[in-house]
């Protein structure tokens, strides 16, 4: 009967496994934490996609290498089937962190009362902006804020106005860099559709969460100023809404509640 350590090399196994924990492991908890920050790795499912390449190269690379990896083949066929197989994996992660890549956030959109959280794959090449910092999409900047502006972004009144109507029935302008302008110079109109904390602690639960948050971040009830987000949940396969509280300075967010401000009940 043929023994098990000729059938499978453990050394190799788990020196592979080793390997592809460093490499593997280490370039997606990267890829997680440049592309998804904070909640977002949670919230539209950055660490599933994640966990679920690292699984399958973890699994299978150093699989293939226990079972290829035999004590009777020469020096040079042992480093081709390794080298074959961890090409194998690298390219397989590479198809897996485009995957990612497509589905990470890269604009936070303020939209007449509400931000809209933007992913890669929503904005086409034609609407993206003409100009920077809004006519590329961010890879290794982080997210983008913008502030949606129609009559900014579109001289032409007619055009304009026919932007406005698209808007009313259907068109998803917050979803198109052409129609954003720099964040930093629209704070006042933030500001000025931000609600504040009687507005958000009308139950037990908002409250609590509240209270938790001004502890966490050491703000003051009359600094606790707060919009709507709206982003797509792959878990649940719909749209969803969460709270942000901004700075009531800079209208820079602060952080997120993770409650739905339209369902907050008194």
């Amino acid at each position: 009967m043929m023994s098990l350590s000729k059938v499978f090399n453990l050394k190799a196994f788990l020196y592979h496994f080793l390997f592809s924990i460093v490499l593997i492991g280490g370039l997606a908890l990267f890829i997680v934490h440049l592309w998804y920050p904070g909640i977002w790795a949670t919230e539209i499912g950055g660490y599933q996609l994640v966990w679920m390449i690292v699984m399958v190269d973890l699994c299978v690379g150093p699989l293939c290498v226990g079972f290829a990896y035999k004590p009777h083949k020469s020096r040079k066929e042992k480093i081709l089937d390794i080298s074959v197989i961890t090409l194998c994996q690298l390219a397989f992660f590479a198809w897996g962190a485009w995957t990612i890549s497509i589905s990470r956030p890269v604009f936070i959109a303020f939209d007449a009362d509400r931000f809209e959280l933007v992913v890669d794959q929503e904005v086409s090449a034609e609407n993206l902006a003409n100009t920077a910092p809004f006519d590329r999409l961010p890879l290794f900047e982080g997210l983008k804020m913008a502030v949606v502006d129609v009559e900014q972004t579109v001289p032409d009144q007619e055009t304009r106005i026919q932007v406005n109507n698209d808007a009313l029935f259907g068109l998803d302008i917050s979803k198109q860099p052409k129609y954003y302008v720099p964040y930093e110079d629209n704070i006042d109109r933030v500001l000025k559709m931000a609600k504040g904390y009687e507005d958000f602690a009308k139950n037990g639960e908002a409250t609590k969460a509240a209270a938790d948050f001004m502890a966490k971040h050491a703000i003051e009830k009359a600094e606790f100023m707060w919009l709507p987000i709206r982003y797509f949940s792959p878990e649940k396969q719909s749209p969803l809404f969460m709270t942000a509280v901004i700075d009531p300075k800079t209208a820079q967010i602060i952080d997120y509640i993770v409650i739905d401000p339209y369902e907050i009940n008194e």
